[in-house]
């Protein structure tokens, strides 16, 4: 039988789905919560080489921590939050944990490490920051990504963790790196360029 709710270890659902060489633009035009792509339950998810502008609010947004796994990697990102500021290109949450064996194999409400790297970001349109790991999202590397503009280049709050940023360009941004409500923990921000504007 299926197993409801935050267990995942049988697999049932979707695993290595390929997002890659899209250009895609003008979205939100009937559906204002829209993104370029939006992840809820996956993992294992590769997006890679697309192109986005033109949205509403949030490029890419990952609705949860399930499983892990993910990569985004080698995309260009602008023109986004056009009709909101309270995030920016990426955006993510993680409010349930969901047990799987992704990690190292054995049941564990640890996801795999996400990594986020070699991506071209400009948080225009007053976006709040370019990385937004917003409430409990945690197990991300940011990794050799441009960032441009964006009030922060990373912002993490309400129980957000075990975020690696690390050598990143961070270009005409108001701060490098912001927490909000946590002290934290197991976060690094190592070895990033900041030019402030």
């Amino acid at each position: 039988g299926y197993m409801l709710g935050p267990d995942g270890r049988q697999g049932l659902q979707p695993r290595n789905t390929h997002i890659m060489g899209n250009l895609v633009h003008e979205i939100g035009i009937w559906q204002k919560q829209s993104s370029f792509y939006f992840q809820a339950v996956a993992a294992l998810t590769n997006v890679k080489g697309n192109v986005f502008f033109n949205g509403p609010r949030a490029a890419i947004n990952f609705d949860d921590g399930f499983g892990g796994g993910d990569r985004i990697t080698e995309n260009l990102i602008l023109n986004t939050c056009r009709e909101s500021s309270d995030h920016g290109p990426w955006n993510s949450w993680d409010r349930v944990p969901y047990i799987t064996t992704l990690r190292n194999g054995t049941p564990s409400i640890v996801p795999k490490e996400r990594s986020i790297d070699h991506n071209f970001i400009i948080a225009n349109y007053h976006s709040q920051e370019a990385i937004d790991t917003d409430d409990g999202s945690a197990y991300y590397s940011v990794k050799n990504n441009f960032f441009a503009y964006g009030e922060n280049g990373l912002k993490t709050d309400f129980g957000g963790h075990d975020i690696k940023f690390d050598s990143n360009i961070l270009a005409y941004v108001g701060n490098c790196y912001q927490t909000f409500s946590f002290k934290g923990y197991n976060s690094f921000f190592t070895n990033n360029t900041c030019v402030f504007r």
